[in-house]
């Protein structure tokens, strides 16, 4: 009997039950096995989308008898076919049925045939590659708006596809999964089946995890009484639960995996650097990196996914109870900062909160340890503070910019004072945006007043004496192109440095940190000089207001008479302002702006007017000790 010619025979007769016998029969193993290609590619071809819509019984029979052939035939020949399958299929339901038939052959696939177990694993990432992720993830939005994106049509058919791969990949990762007490000390790191199916594992993770809300717990609000952000169990959520236990029955210490973050970030800077050379040098670098450890490969999402599985880890309490604890928190905080970094990285703001949620995480994972200033010298902590600003600068989210400064503030306070002063001292150095250097000095007169308040005497040296000196009057009260400099875009840095300066003195009215001795100088380089560029701005702009309201600006219209130059940024909420203004809201933003110059001359005023008032204290009691705040 030729096999082949009477299975499909049958099946094209709709005998679909008579050709499921004449597969399970043992007599016909030998004559099946030798024409396994032939009848493992014929019958898949009845796997489309069309049959499993008009003829469903023989796409059902059709996909029986494929697992009966791969529990019979060579592992090896039904995958080549079924890679075929999968390289040109479009349809996921066809897709289902291939990854069933590829499922019982990966099952009897010898331990030695890692590589053509990760083979198969790419194909299918290149199935899901071409499912174009939804235009919806490229905007800033808040946490509702993403927590609503399964909504989105694309990300349900992920979302169902993820599920699949799930029941796929599960019953293979527990058949390659050992005890822990079986787990080597040193990982192997080579391309072994047990490995490629963490790669894979990751992979999947970093296609789609990174735009998902996975958050599984409530985040609370900075303001008390408002509504904490949420979070529910999801379909994203379940998703993601998943993924990381079956990943965990290969990997009983994913710890393993945390230097990767580091390795690979490293391993990019020298590939670049042998990109000047000639082509097969480069090629021979990437080889020697990657070639003993799959880890280090450069396939596509595995950084993602490294960082996706961290932030599950710890930043969603995902890790499980029996991890090692021998690890030092101080080695989980900084390798863990390179996946906050690639987080926060990326183009898309929808990622940027998993990189918050998963620095949160690291900083309690120090549990009180306190930081040095010489762990700073390790560059990943000015990259991190680089990329993570940036990251808020760049976000719209209330969310992002409230958790979000409120964890930068727990990093800095995760060190010692001279590493607090040291980190500070760089942003107000490396940052130009006035919000972050409002922050930083902000941070920098809490982490004073605090000291003050302790009564620590002497007070440490970063918060007193010359370095405050230097603090105040090189870095805060400062103007940097003195009465030119633009108020309305220092307005923030502007207004903390005044608030900072008042708090300085008053909490320190016996003068234990020296402030007052730097007043003399504020006054005459910060103080005067503000008050002087306040009365240059604010006759500028009422003469601009006059103007528009006169009309005397008529013929420049084009460029609104409140042109480029004059207009801040901030004022427009960093949009550049239109072609074409009215004339109303020409004098409407002359108003705004006036505004808040008068609100800065206010606080200016008030604070100049209160420092006279203690210093003529001062002068008539001889003391600063006697005068009570």
């Amino acid at each position: 009997m030729d096999i082949l010619e009477t299975v499909i025979g049958k099946l094209q007769a709709g005998e679909f039950s008579a050709a499921k016998e004449i597969i399970e029969d043992p007599k016909n193993d030998e004559a099946i096995k030798m024409q396994s290609m032939e009848l493992v590619s014929l019958i898949a071809e009845n796997l489309t989308e069309d049959n499993a819509e008009n003829k469903p019984e023989l796409y059902s029979a059709s996909e029986t008898l494929l697992i009966a052939l791969a529990q019979k035939c060579s592992p090896a020949e039904v995958l080549y076919e079924m890679m075929e399958k999968i390289r040109i299929a479009r349809n996921d339901d066809v897709l289902t049925s291939l990854l069933k038939v590829v499922q019982a052959s990966i099952l009897r696939l010898p331990a030695k045939r890692a590589r053509c177990l990760d083979w198969v694993f790419g194909t299918i990432i290149e199935y899901l590659e071409r499912i174009t992720l939804p235009e919806a993830l490229d905007k800033d939005m808040d946490d509702e708006e993403e927590s609503l994106l399964e909504n989105d049509e694309t990300i349900r058919r992920f979302l169902q596809l993820y599920l699949t791969m799930i029941l796929f990949v599960s019953p293979i990762a527990t058949r390659l999964s050992k005890p822990a007490t079986e787990e080597s000390l040193y990982y192997d790191t080579s391309l072994t089946q047990k490995n490629a199916v963490v790669c894979f594992i990751l992979r999947l993770m970093g296609k789609l995890l990174p735009y998902l809300h996975l958050q599984r717990s409530v985040q609370p609000r900075r303001t008390p009484g408002r509504r904490p952000f949420p979070a529910g169990k999801s379909y994203s959520v379940q998703v993601a639960e998943d993924l990381t236990n079956v990943l965990l029955l290969l990997i009983n210490d994913p710890y393993l995996l945390l230097s990767y973050g580091e390795k690979r970030t490293h391993g990019d800077r020298l590939l670049k650097k042998s990109s000047s050379f000639v082509g097969d040098q480069s090629e021979q670098d990437r080889e020697d990196l990657t070639s003993n450890d799959v880890f280090m490969s450069n396939e596509k999402h595995m950084t993602e996914g490294l960082a996706v599985l961290f932030y599950l880890l710890l930043g969603e309490d995902l890790l499980p109870t029996s991890a090692p604890i021998v690890y030092d928190p101080r080695y989980i905080f900084e390798a863990g900062l390179h996946y906050v970094v690639e987080l926060v990285s990326g183009v898309r703001t929808v990622v940027y909160f998993k990189g918050i949620r998963l620095a949160q995480a690291l900083v309690r994972k120090l549990n009180g340890i306190q930081l040095t200033a010489l762990e700073l010298e390790t560059p990943i902590h000015t990259t991190f503070c680089e990329r993570y600003i940036r990251a808020l600068e760049r976000s719209k989210s209330v969310r992002n910019r409230e958790v979000g400064v409120r964890v930068l503030s727990e990093y800095i306070r995760a060190f010692n004072d001279e590493g607090r002063y040291t980190i500070l001292v760089h942003l107000l150095k490396s940052f130009e945006d006035d919000t972050v250097r409002s922050f930083a000095i902000n941070e920098y007169k809490d982490l004073v007043t605090e000291r003050l308040r302790e009564a620590t005497i002497p007070l440490p040296p970063w918060y007193s004496g010359e370095m405050l000196r230097e603090m105040l009057i090189g870095r805060i009260c400062t103007l940097k192109h003195g009465v030119k400099t633009d108020l309305l875009d220092h307005n923030y840095s502007i207004t903390s440095a005044l608030s900072a300066l008042w708090v300085l003195l008053k909490s320190d009215l016996s003068n234990t940190s020296r402030v007052w001795d730097c007043l003399p100088v504020i006054e005459k380089k910060f103080l005067t000089e503000l008050r002087t560029g306040l009365d240059f701005s604010l006759a500028h702009y009422k003469n601009e207001l006059k103007n528009t309201e006169e009309g005397s600006d008529e013929g420049n219209q084009s460029t609104g008479g409140l042109n480029g130059a004059d207009i801040s940024i901030s004022t427009l909420n960093g949009e550049a302002p239109p072609p074409v203004m009215s004339k109303e809201t020409r004098i409407d933003l002359s108003k705004c702006m006036i505004l808040r110059l008068e609100m800065l001359e206010f606080h200016l005023s008030r604070i100049t007017s209160d420092i006279e008032q203690i210093q003529t204290q001062i002068r008539k009691s001889g003391s600063l000790q006697t005068i009570e705040s």
